[in-house]
C-alpha cells in the first residue's frame, strides 16, 4: 500500500519478498499442501544464468516504504491461494 502513495521516481523497482531463504521443492510443498493437489514437475537441466540460491534484499523496501513483512510464507500461502481460489471461481 505505501508504494501507491510514494513520492520517488514513477518506475522505481522494490523487492518485496520476506528475507528467508526458501528452496524451490520446499515452496512447490507447501503450494502442494495449500492446494491438496500434487505438482507436475517437469524438471529440466540448469539453464544458463540459473543460480543455485538466492534472497531477497528489502532494504530499500524497509527504507522507503517503511516495509516490514510479519507474516510468514507458511502462513501467508494458504491465506493467499484461499483468497485467489475463491476469486477464480
Amino acid at each position: 500500500m505505501a508504494a501507491l502513495t510514494y513520492n520517488g521516481p514513477w518506475f522505481d523497482i522494490f523487492n518485496l519478498g520476506e528475507s528467508e531463504t526458501v528452496q524451490l521443492k520446499d515452496l512447490i510443498e507447501k503450494i502442494e499442501k495449500a492446494l491438496g493437489q500434487k505438482a507436475k514437475i517437469n524438471q529440466l537441466p540448469e539453464q544458463p544464468g540459473d543460480v543455485p540460491l538466492t534472497c531477497a534484499d528489502i532494504s530499500k523496501a524497509r527504507k522507503l516504504l517503511g516495509y516490514n513483512p510479519t507474516t510468514q510464507l507458511s502462513e501467508g500461502l494458504p491465506r493467499f491461494i484461499e483468497w485467489f481460489m475463491q476469486r477464480a471461481s
